[in-house]
């Protein structure tokens, strides 16, 4: 983890990113998660799983990252010369 970081946004909740945030959260980082919680099958209904990795304190965000990175951005640049 940088020295300098203060969050970290893990994409997806599955397994080989628990790890990562259980660093992130042992090093006093605040854990961000962007999982849609399920996805569409190809007959187009959805098909929901369960969240495995959020942990009390992490935020969880219910979008596609396709969906969340520009809300995403945005907070990032807020308060800045950029946004």
């Amino acid at each position: 983890m940088h020295l300098d970081a203060k969050a970290l946004l893990v994409v997806g909740l599955h397994a080989d990113r628990r790890h990562v945030a259980k660093r992130a959260r042992a090093a006093g980082l605040k854990v961000f998660h962007v999982d849609p919680e399920g996805f569409r099958r190809p007959d187009g209904s959805w098909f929901e799983y369960p969240l495995e990795a959020p942990q009390t304190g992490d935020i969880v965000v219910r979008a596609t990252a396709a969906d969340a990175i520009g809300d995403v951005e945005r907070l990032l640049n807020k308060g800045t010369d950029n946004g």
